[in-house]
């Protein structure tokens, strides 16, 4: 609202507006009409001053830091926006690939070490006795690969690919115990991480990453725990073509035909079969459980069950032994079926014998009536023939 002094320069206006069109105006009216124009402007002007420094805020004594706004041509220019600075993208590390292929199912270590420093690797050494070799293998362009040989019979390697690492399998070979019908591989990608001491190794979702300076004990974790997928991988296809073999028994029995097993034997077989498989599993491997390394190692026991998770190892292990129950069950039937056909066989190899002695005794006791019908005849004839005394 504009305040009382604006409204009261007006009032002098209005008044010489009434009186230029009621009388008639003279040169010396005019000039005193001009001066009432010019005098009500002035306090016009300084009423609206007044208003302006009415409404400014208080600042307690302080120098007052409200300026009028000015028109110019600089406040009419359009202003540059402002553009951040340039951030500099930091380069993620190249991906490499972590390869691990089983080929038996042990590994002579020491056999190894021998055959790798015969090749010229002298720098091969026992990283964990008994249970990991180390070797840093050389590639072609200056590069170099972490090698790791397991006692399971497995190699991981890490910065060759998987035909390298089959190759390097073939190169040791010699050292293999009970290897297996076809090789079984499993790969992984991995970046270098930070290099500090307190940094850990992980996992980030598929991705392994290494980190520190140390990194061989972290690496052979993440080596132990991809192996143990490729010897579940073998489990797994051993598995697989077993039952494909019975498939056909429990085909033939569903339809009512003749089994294709004779015999106990190749029952017993199949059952050996059977529980070498499921040995293999539970009993004479570390699959289903964390190896004792580990339990005295809390970082390295984590590096091995986030990578198993990873792989979904454990349940893999459930779905074996769920077809390890279903092919126990199967051949239980086989062998319950064969059995019984073997004791319906004997029954009637006990009932055909029984029937043997039967006609045995039937010819027998003809012989015998046989005979004394022609005892009596001969008497008979011999009473017939004695002269009268």
């Amino acid at each position: 609202m504009l305040p009382r002094t604006i409204f009261a320069a007006f009032r002098p206006a209005r008044a010489a507006a009434g009186t230029a069109t009621t009388g008639r105006v003279g040169l010396t009216g005019l000039g005193q009409k001009a001066g009432d124009v010019a005098g009500v402007s002035s306090r016009l002007l300084a009423a609206s001053r007044a208003f302006a420094s009415s409404s400014r805020p208080a600042n307690d004594g302080k120098q007052s830091t409200w300026t009028a706004r000015t028109t110019t041509k600089q406040s009419l220019r359009r202003l540059s926006p402002v553009r951040p600075a340039p951030q500099q993208v930091r380069a993620e590390p190249a991906a490499k690939p972590c390869v691990a292929v089983s080929s038996a199912q042990q590994y002579d270590l020491p056999k190894v070490l021998e055959t790798l420093h015969q090749q010229g690797h002298l720098s091969a050494s026992m990283l964990l006795p008994q249970e990991v070799a180390y070797v840093e293998y050389p590639l072609a362009n200056g590069r170099k690969a972490d090698t790791f040989v397991l006692s399971n019979g497995s190699i991981v390697t890490f910065g060759m690919t998987e035909t390298e690492t089959i190759a390097l399998a073939e190169e040791i070979k010699v050292a293999e115990r009970l290897p297996y019908p076809a090789r079984e591989s499993e790969d992984m990608d991995f970046v270098d991480g930070p290099a500090d001491n307190d940094a850990r190794s992980y996992m980030d979702g598929e991705l392994i990453v290494l980190c520190g300076n140390d990194r061989q004990l972290d690496m052979a974790a993440f080596a132990t725990g991809l192996a143990r997928s490729t010897k579940l991988a073998v489990l797994e296809s051993a598995l697989e073509q077993y039952i494909q073999n019975i498939r056909d028994a429990t085909d033939r029995l569903a339809t009512g035909r003749k089994l294709p097993m004779h015999g106990t034997r190749e029952v017993l077989k199949k059952t050996g079969e059977l529980l070498r498989l499921r040995g293999n599993l539970n009993l004479y491997s570390e699959l289903t459980e964390t190896p004792d390394l580990y339990w005295s190692e809390p970082e390295l026991e984590t590096i091995y069950r986030a990578i198993s998770k990873n792989l979904d190892i454990a349940p893999r292990i459930a779905i074996l032994n769920k077809k390890l129950d279903y092919a126990s069950e199967v051949v239980s039937i086989l062998k319950a079926h064969l059995s019984e056909e073997q004791s319906i066989r004997l029954e009637w190899m006990i009932i055909i014998l029984i029937m043997v002695e039967v006609l045995f005794e039937i010819s027998h006791f003809a012989e015998r009536y046989l005979a004394s019908e022609e005892r009596g005849e001969r008497a008979e004839r011999a009473e017939r023939d004695r002269p009268a005394a």
